[in-house]
């Protein structure tokens, strides 16, 4: 429905908007940061007069949520809230960075500064304007973490309303949010802004798959309510005859954690073990926490058979962004899995508003002394990866996003020292963890005292002690199974010292080659390996691999007519599917599935690529797709399944692999289909075979 403009409703709705904020302000502030909110607020009001956003409404709508989101979600206080309001009037308008300086000091001036994007430069098709933009917030970031805090706001309130923006952005905006924003909402502990971002994102990412759980859950809400309230009666009645006076609630998983769970444990919907989840909050002393929490969880355990696999245990191990609370699984009287969450009010406040809610800012911004061990400690990461000398934006990107892994693990030195590393860290992460010394060194380790090499993945629990030789230097291989930013830029750093050397030997001995030097293939294959091309193919590469192999076949509409397309090969979209186009070169365009992951990354780094992309009605193209199926092995069961391929459906089959174990098989059908709406009609008839237990269609080459 269109956006009807009334200016006098718009101005009444301003001045509420405002007044709501300033109910949210006036607790946490005193009269003279509320003095200087208002003359932001007023400032902001005027700057962004007459301007509208895409949906119609006043674009002063948007500064005012971003500082409601900072202030009311995120416990921020009044430098926050100014900046909000004004994040975008330097950007936007005609006002200046100095005029911000000379109004509001230079604390807000620098941090405004860090969220105006870069838009004087000019670029090539090589780099990304994104890719700057991003660098630019981390250079201010590594001063003031409030610079980030301020963006998470501002991209959560415009993926509230991204509705009104045009396809091609949407499908920009939820890829840089699902790509870049979410692992920093994690990695600062703002678990409930992170999966609103995930909803969001999935939302226009993969509109078909989040309805279709939307759905689920909404048929399902009335079972759950009653389940929930079953489930905590008794455990209520145990609490309060034990004096244990807690605050109980429930939650439903995110739509996205629920489809990644699908993904990654090849479940049901049905199946996932917290889909239910309930909270239990008590507010005490700080030194008894640990021993009400395990309280409850006695009591929890006494009425309910529970699921010992599935304990977590963050009260004494919190996670890096934090976090703390102790985790169980319980069955319900009604069988079914839920989860239980156990935690104190401060915990819970850590818990949903992140590390920003314990964060003490120096509103004059003398120092950060006070700044939360564990987020002074990614930050000094984020820090030493702004230091590392030739790396372009994309790559220091790359990086910064390897130091944003959401999830961790834990190992020991010989004494006994905690480390926490990203999972699928190896043995030689830990070694330049330690020291970037240690790791130059490092031939392997005693892992649990047993020797291990180079790239042994470290586990929960390891004891690991590094092993060294001076004769040991960096390889250029080792970039390709190191999983830490640190390592990687190590790596990269010794290697290019390494090339520099020897190039200047050779300016130095020009026509001379000793046993150690390297041909000229050799130095090239030595700079791809160096940059990480290898590791991290470009979209162009990837292209180009496609264009060899696979057939042009898709079509836009409008003036695209006469561009060659190619149907990626990570994702094998086939109509039906939601897809986008990238330009990779003159009249060539390469079509992914909006939710590849592939097509996520680059629209996330180069949102100028975008073409908007749709299916040509009517086509009588036949496009490669895969089922994988699973079940119970008998006589006669490939002969049924082709049967129903080529005798029913005439479908043309490209191969089938089938192998069996223990009576059970599993297998992978390729085959030319015409839509998605055939695919599903082919899944339904398999499914119907007797014995044939799941059957899915192949997801991404990812």
């Amino acid at each position: 429905m269109p956006y009807i403009v009334n200016e006098q409703e718009e101005n009444r709705a301003i001045v509420r908007k405002y007044r709501e904020l300033l109910t949210v302000v006036y607790p946490k502030t005193d009269k003279d940061e509320r003095k200087a909110i208002r003359k932001a607020f007023v400032l902001a009001t005027n700057a962004h007069n007459g301007v509208r956003r895409k949906s119609g409404e006043p674009y002063i709508y948007h500064p005012i949520a971003v500082a409601m989101i900072c202030c009311k979600e995120m416990n921020l206080g009044a430098t926050s809230v100014i900046c909000a309001l004004l994040h975008d009037v330097v950007e936007d308008t005609d006002y200046t960075l100095e005029n911000m300086r000379d109004m509001f000091g230079d604390l807000v001036a620098e941090i405004i500064d860090g969220l105006t994007k870069i838009e004087d430069l000019v670029f090539d098709n090589n780099m990304s304007i994104q890719a700057e933009n991003f660098k630019k917030i981390f250079l201010s970031m590594s001063k003031d973490v409030r610079v980030i805090l301020i963006k998470l706001a501002d991209r959560l309130h415009n993926m509230r309303t991204l509705d009104s923006m045009p396809p091609e952005k949407q499908l920009k905006i939820a890829s840089e949010t699902s790509y870049f924003y979410v692992p920093f909402a994690h990695r600062l502990g703002l678990y409930t802004i992170k999966s609103e971002l995930e909803d969001y994102a999935m939302k226009y990412t993969n509109p078909t798959e989040y309805y279709a759980i939307a759905e689920r859950l909404k048929g399902t809400e009335e079972e759950r309510t009653h389940l929930i309230e079953e489930f905590v009666k008794p455990i209520k009645e145990n609490l309060e005859a034990n004096g244990i006076h807690a605050e109980i609630s429930s939650r439903t998983k995110s739509i996205y954690s629920i489809h990644q769970k699908i993904i990654r444990k090849n479940v049901n919907f049905e199946d996932i073990y917290d889909i239910f989840a309930v909270r239990f909050v008590f507010d005490s002393p700080i030194e008894e926490e640990f021993e009400i929490c395990w309280k409850i969880y006695k009591i929890v355990c006494l009425l309910y058979q529970t699921n010992p696999s599935r304990d977590r245990n963050f009260l004494t191990h919190p996670k890096a962004n934090g976090y703390q609370s102790l985790h169980l699984t319980a069955m319900s009287k009604a069988g079914k899995w839920v989860e239980v969450q156990i935690r104190s009010k401060r915990m819970d406040e850590i818990a949903e508003k992140g590390l920003a809610a314990h964060y003490k800012y120096k509103e004059d911004g003398t120092d950060d002394s006070d700044v939360d061990a564990r987020l002074e400690d990614w930050l000094l990461k984020t820090r030493e990866i702004l230091m590392s000398k030739d790396s372009d934006a994309l790559d220091f990107l790359n990086e910064v996003r390897l130091n944003l892994g959401l999830k961790e693990v834990y190992v020991f030195t010989p004494k006994g020292e905690m480390k926490t590393l990203p999972a699928g860290s190896t043995v030689l992460d830990l070694a330049y963890a330690l020291h970037t010394n240690l790791g130059d060194h490092c031939i392997g380790a005693k892992v649990n005292y047993n020797i291990v090499p180079l790239n042994k993945v470290l586990e929960n629990g390891d004891q690991v002690e590094i092993i060294t030789s001076k004769r040991q230097t960096p390889k250029s291989e080792w970039v390709e199974f190191v999983r830490t930013s640190k390592a990687k830029r190590s790596i990269r750093d010794f290697l290019r010292a390494e090339l520099r050397n020897a190039a200047s030997q050779d300016d130095q001995h020009a026509g001379t080659k000793n046993a150690d030097s390297q041909t000229p293939k050799e130095i090239a294959e030595f700079k791809r390996k160096v940059s990480g091309e290898i590791a991290n193919k470009t979209i162009d590469e990837l292209i180009d691999e496609q264009l060899k192999t696979t057939p042009s076949a898709f079509m836009l509409d409008g003036d695209y007519e006469k561009i060659k397309y190619v149907v990626a090969t990570c994702c094998n979209p086939i109509p039906g599917d939601q897809v986008v186009g990238f330009q990779v070169a003159d009249n060539k365009i390469v079509v992914h599935q909006t939710s590849c992951p592939h097509a996520i990354e680059q629209m996330s780094k180069f949102g100028n690529r975008i073409i908007k992309t749709k299916w040509r009605k009517g086509q009588d193209v036949a496009f490669l797709s895969g089922i994988r199926l699973s079940g119970f092995d008998r006589k006669g069961m490939i002969k049924e399944i082709i049967d129903v391929v080529t005798s029913q459906l005439d479908l043309n089959i490209r191969s089938l692999n089938i192998e069996t174990k223990n009576n059970v098989f599993t297998g992978t059908l390729m085959l030319y289909i015409q839509s998605v709406r055939a695919l599903t009609n082919l899944i339904e008839s398999l499914r119907s075979i007797d014995s044939l237990e799941k059957v899915e269609r192949i997801g991404y080459d990812a």
